[in-house]
């Protein structure tokens, strides 16, 4: 029985039931969010909250800028290449090999940008100190490899999803977060030293790319040709860098004004997150419905299904971690140098953005909905429009009313509103 389970698992020929790969990935994630979990609790115990972990995760919200075109590029493969499939395997394989093309010109072209616009990019935390700049200068750097492997990563995982082979895809996710467990557990062990956690992104970057591009060997062809259709697919490319932009800059955003907040904002801010969206992060049902989606063209009956399925699941989440975020965080957290202050300051923050849960889970499925119409116009403009309104609750709750970490928080579910009320709308509208 469980050499049928362990061969069922890792055989990487046959398309998969959208079921099947829910539950196949379900248990695969729930193995990486553990092993992600795990990683995290080695930074808590070994090193604690500090200027250097508040340095770390904002430059992994710096390099999100560039990350952007990473899923860009992910999401418009899924369906170009679903579309292509059903009609000619011929076809399939010759666009596959230009999307490879363009994603080695955007992984050496973007990693050479995040060079050259470092100075510029350092000064956007403008509530850090000198030392915590410092700091973030010297993850920044080490974290360019992960950036760089990041594109080829995403580019097979789109290629073998739109093949239905989901599995491959969440066992490289699971690679990615078992390894950099590993390497940073050891690292902070033996060195305590905060160098260890970019280090240990972007070796493990490096081992989950090669077993995608393993895995996917059969596809790595270059192409490269100019027509109607690849046009049009880079006028998506220019859209969609708006909506994918949503959730990087809401976590850069938090965090830019998290520095206000003096040592330890960034990093409670950052661990409330990860706990309060970690169904979402498990389940990421969004990468599995878009292949769905896409084969009845964005149906409203099949959307609905999907939303009502969504918000039932998300609120259930929600007031759960709403509830018990204090008992949560110092059980899973709450050893070694991770204070008291570390405790109350990342409860508070994941019990207020536990609100936002259920409108994570939508706003993934309603943009890639809109990408299936082929409306991007339009997500393109309710994304900035959130992008805007992130910025002023923060703002206004921050600033104005100064609440703190709670303030942050609830920009980003107000943020969250505004894109998850004007997609449903408008999706509603296209039907009628």
């Amino acid at each position: 029985m469980k050499l049928l389970f362990w061969k069922t698992l890792f055989d990487f020929s046959k398309p998969e039931m959208v079921f099947d790969a829910v539950l196949r990935s379900s248990f695969i994630n729930l193995l990486a969010r553990g092993f992600g979990y795990l990683k995290n609790l080695a930074i808590a115990i070994l090193l604690g909250f500090s200027y250097q972990t508040d340095a770390f995760f904002m430059a992994l919200s710096l390099l999100g800028v560039f990350m952007i075109f990473v899923d860009v590029f992910d999401s418009i493969g899924v369906p170009n290449l679903v579309s292509v499939r059903l009609k000619n395997q011929e076809e399939f394989e010759k666009l596959a090999g230009l999307l490879l093309t363009f994603t080695t010109i955007l992984a050496c072209s973007l990693t050479l940008l995040a060079i050259v616009f470092f100075p510029v990019l350092l000064k956007v935390p403008f509530g850090f100190k000198k030392e915590a700049i410092y700091y973030t200068k010297e993850s920044y750097l080490l974290l360019l490899p992960y950036l760089f492997f990041s594109f080829f990563f995403h580019h097979f995982g789109a290629i073998l999803r739109s093949l239905r082979r989901f599995t491959i895809y969440f066992m490289g996710e699971f690679i990615f977060s078992f390894f950099s467990f590993v390497f940073m557990a050891i690292g902070l062990y033996f060195f305590r030293d905060y160098r260890v956690l970019p280090i240990s992104f972007s070796l493990s970057q490096f081992l989950a790319t090669l077993y995608m591009v393993y895995t996917a060997r059969e596809h790595i062809k270059f192409k490269f040709y100019m027509d109607e259709n690849v046009r049009l697919l880079l006028k998506h490319l220019f859209y969609l860098t708006a909506v994918y932009s949503v959730f990087y800059l809401y976590i850069l955003v938090d965090r830019v004004f998290g520095s206000l907040l003096g040592e330890k904002g960034v990093s409670a801010l950052t661990y409330g997150l990860l706990i309060a969206h970690a169904p979402k992060g498990v389940i990421k049902f969004e990468h599995i419905a878009i292949t769905s989606l896409s084969e009845v063209g964005g149906a409203w009956e099949k959307l609905i299904f999907y939303t009502k399925k969504l918000i039932l699941l998300g609120s259930v989440f929600a007031l759960f971690f709403f509830v018990f975020s204090d008992i949560l965080v110092s059980l899973f957290f709450g050893y070694g140098a991770f204070t008291k202050t570390d405790v109350s300051l990342t409860a508070t923050a994941t019990r207020f953005y536990a609100l936002s849960l259920p409108l994570a889970f939508l706003w993934p499925v309603f943009y890639r909905t809109f990408q299936i119409k082929n409306k991007l116009e339009a997500v393109f403009f309710i994304a900035l429009v959130g992008i805007i309104g992130n910025i002023f609750f923060n703002y206004f709750f921050v600033v104005v009313l100064k609440l703190g970490i709670i303030g942050i928080c609830l920009g980003t579910f107000f943020g969250y509103m505004v894109l998850c009320g004007l997609s449903f709308c408008l999706l509603r509208k296209l039907d009628n």
